[in-house]
C-alpha cells in the first residue's frame, strides 16, 4: 500500500473545498490523504508518516530548511500555490527565484505555462518535476463539483454581487514601518518602486468605492451584496453602509466562500485586476469591472482587454441592465477564452484529478520514507496533533487565545485571524463528507447548503 499523503491547508474558506476533491481523487487510487492546518507542517511527520507533504509556498526560511530536513528522511515535498497568478513579467521571475531559493522541491503544480517557465530559468528544472494543472479550486465552478456551492433561493430581484480589491488601504493610515517591511523586497522591480503612490491609490479608490453602490441603490431592483476582500476586513464598509439609511439595503458578505458567492449571483462587479473576474468568466457570469486610478501596481492591461470596464459611477446601471440582458459581450468571448487558456490552463473541472494522479504515481515510484531518525521533539509534535484533532482544534490552539485578545485586541488580532482561518477536524470532516456525497449519488444531488 502506498504511504499517505498530506495537504497542508492555509485558509478553511479558500483551500479546504479543494483539498478535499484532492483527497477523495487520491482516495480512488488507493492513497490515503490528511488534510492539516498549514501550522502543523511539522507535526505531520510524526502524525502520519506520509510519503509526501503538499505545501501551497515555501517562502520562509524555516520552511526552505525543513524541506531540506524532508528530503533526508526521504519524504517528497510538493508546493501546490493558492495564488498563481502574476502578470508582470519581472515580478513573476522574481517571486520564482525568492520564493523558493534553496529549498528542495520534488514536484510543483503550476496554474499556467508562464510560472513554469519562470522556475525553469531559476533553475528548478534541475530538481524538480512540473505539473502544469490549472487551478483546482475552480473545479468546483463545473458539474458535478459546483453542487458543493450552488444554492436553493427565491429569485425576486437579481443578486448583483460586488467584490472589493483594496487590501493596502489600511497601511494609509498605519505606521509607514508597516507598508516598507511589506513591500521591502520588492523594490528591485520598477513597478513596484512607488508603492506608496499605490497605496494611496488604493486608499482614495475605497473612498470612492460606495459611489458606485449607491448609483445601484438608487435603482431599487437589485439585491446588493459587498464582499471585502478578505484581508481588507468588514470595518471599514460597516461603517460606510452605516452612514446613509439607504444602504441598509446593502449586505455585507464577509464569511462566504467565494465560489459560493459567485454561483448565487446573477451579475458579478469586480475592481480593476483580480482573480474574481476570472471565475465569473468561468461561470459565465455577467462581469463588470470598476476602475479607479489605473495604478500599475493594481491594473493590468492582460486583464482589462477582456473586462467591461466602468469608470463612472453613472454608467454603472446602465451597464448592469445591458450585462443582465447580454452576459458575454461578443467582443469580449474570444478574448476572456485566451485569457483562461493562459493564465489558467484552460480551466475544464479536471485541476484536481491532474493533481492526485501526479501525486500517486509520485508515491508509487518512491523509495520508503526513512523514519528511523525521528527524535522525541517529532514525536511530541505528533501527540500534540493527535490531542488536537481529538479535541476538535486545530493544531495551534491556545485556550487562552480568547482572553488575550480581549485583554489585548491589538497585539493578538493576527493570531487570531490566524487560527480563525484554519482548518479544523470537524471542518475536514464536512467538506470530505459533502464531496464524497457528490461523488457517489447516483443523480448527482447531495444535500444543498444555504
Amino acid at each position: 500500500m502506498a504511504e499517505p499523503a498530506v495537504l497542508l491547508v492555509d485558509s478553511k474558506h479558500r483551500d479546504l473545498a479543494g483539498a478535499a476533491l484532492i483527497a477523495r481523487h487520491l482516495a480512488a487510487r488507493g492513497v490515503e490523504c490528511h488534510l492539516e492546518p498549514l501550522e502543523a507542517f511539522k507535526a505531520v511527520v510524526g502524525a502520519h508518516r506520509p510519503g509526501i507533504i503538499v505545501f501551497n509556498h515555501l517562502t520562509a526560511s524555516h520552511l526552505v530548511a525543513w524541506s531540506k530536513r524532508l528530503a533526508a528522511m526521504n519524504i517528497l515535498t510538493a508546493v501546490l500555490p493558492n495564488e498563481g497568478i502574476t502578470y508582470d513579467d519581472e515580478a513573476r521571475q522574481y517571486d520564482a527565484n525568492r520564493r523558493h531559493k534553496g529549498a528542495h522541491i520534488d514536484h510543483f503544480f503550476c496554474w499556467n505555462e508562464k510560472h513554469r517557465e519562470a522556475l525553469i530559468s531559476e533553475g528548478f528544472g534541475e530538481r524538480t518535476q512540473f505539473h502544469v494543472v490549472g487551478v483546482p479550486r475552480f473545479d468546483f465552478y463545473f458539474e458535478p463539483w459546483s453542487q458543493l456551492f450552488e444554492i436553493e433561493r427565491q429569485r425576486r430581484k437579481p443578486r448583483i454581487l460586488i467584490c472589493t480589491n483594496f487590501p493596502t488601504a489600511r497601511f494609509k493610515t498605519l505606521p509607514r514601518e508597516h507598508a516598507d517591511a511589506l513591500f521591502k523586497g520588492w523594490l528591485s522591480i520598477p513597478r513596484y518602486r512607488d508603492y506608496w503612490a499605490g497605496i494611496d491609490e488604493h486608499y482614495q479608490a475605497r473612498e470612492r468605492f460606495f459611489d458606485f453602490v449607491d448609483r445601484l441603490v438608487e435603482q431599487d431592483r437589485y439585491e446588493i451584496i459587498v464582499r471585502p476582500h478578505p484581508v481588507e476586513g468588514p470595518e471599514f464598509y460597516e461603517k460606510k453602509i452605516a452612514e446613509k439609511p439607504s444602504r441598509k439595503a446593502v449586505a455585507l458578505d464577509v464569511g462566504t466562500n467565494v465560489t459560493r458567492a459567485i454561483i448565487a449571483a446573477d451579475l458579478v462587479i469586480q475592481c480593476e485586476t483580480c482573480t474574481t473576474a476570472l471565475e465569473s468568466w468561468i461561470r459565465q457570469k455577467p462581469t463588470v469591472s470598476l476602475v479607479f486610478g489605473r495604478n500599475r501596481l493594481w491594473y493590468y492591461q492582460e486583464q482589462a482587454r477582456a473586462c467591461l470596464e466602468c469608470e463612472d459611477p453613472h454608467r454603472l446601471p446602465g451597464l448592469v441592465n445591458d450585462s443582465l440582458v447580454n452576459p458575454v459581450p461578443t467582443e469580449l468571448a474570444a478574448a476572456r477564452q485566451e485569457h483562461l487558456r493562459i493564465w489558467c490552463s484552460s480551466p475544464s473541472g479536471h485541476s484536481s484529478e491532474f493533481v492526485a494522479k501526479a501525486i500517486a504515481k509520485a508515491l508509487e515510484q518512491k523509495a520508503p520514507a526513512d523514519f528511523s531518525s525521528l527524535d522525541f521533539s517529532a514525536r511530541r509534535r505528533g501527540w500534540r496533533l493527535h490531542a488536537a484533532n481529538a479535541l476538535g482544534e486545530a493544531y495551534h490552539y491556545d485556550p487562552a487565545l480568547s482572553l488575550k485578545r480581549t485583554l489585548m485586541p491589538r497585539g493578538y488580532a493576527m493570531r487570531s485571524h490566524s487560527y480563525d482561518k484554519s482548518i479544523k477536524p470537524s471542518d475536514v470532516t464536512e467538506a470530505r463528507a459533502m464531496v464524497n456525497a457528490i461523488a457517489e449519488s447516483k443523480n448527482g444531488s447531495p444535500t444543498r447548503q444555504s
